[in-house]
């Protein structure tokens, strides 16, 4: 006698109902995210200007690949260079100094008027050529 199973057990597997889930959870975030506010910050911007524009000023110090030191367009000692600075940054917290060096210039010009600019409280830009 041979019985036969008459149900027979599939070896494939239906994809549908995932996807379903999927989809469903897909529409679900996509309404949920809509109604999140971002956490943002209200900004009450003026419609004038209450800011009084501050006047900065600007010194120019140039060095030189042979160690030649310009103030403003005029050349200065090497001796009288922390002297000018002083006496025209003195009192003066916000003058920057535009430093253009040349690209062969001693690091040790450099780092003098850095540390001229350190002691007197003001910045430096610094622009190698």
């Amino acid at each position: 006698m041979a019985l036969r199973r008459r149900n027979k057990i599939s070896a494939s597997f239906s994809m549908s109902s995932m996807t379903d889930i999927v989809f469903l959870l897909l529409i679900f975030f996509m309404v949920t995210s809509t109604l999140i506010h971002p956490n943002a910050l209200k900004l009450v911007i003026p419609k004038k200007s209450t800011v009084t524009k501050s006047e900065i000023k600007f010194v120019n110090v140039r060095v030189t690949s042979s160690g030649k030191f310009y103030v403003n367009g005029k050349r200065i000692s090497k001796a009288n260079i922390e002297t000018r600075l002083t006496q025209i940054l003195s009192g003066n917290e916000k003058a920057i100094i535009k430093m253009r060096t040349d690209k062969n210039a001693r690091t040790g010009d450099v780092a003098m008027v850095l540390d001229i600019a350190e002691t007197l409280g003001n910045k430096v830009v610094l622009d190698i050529r």
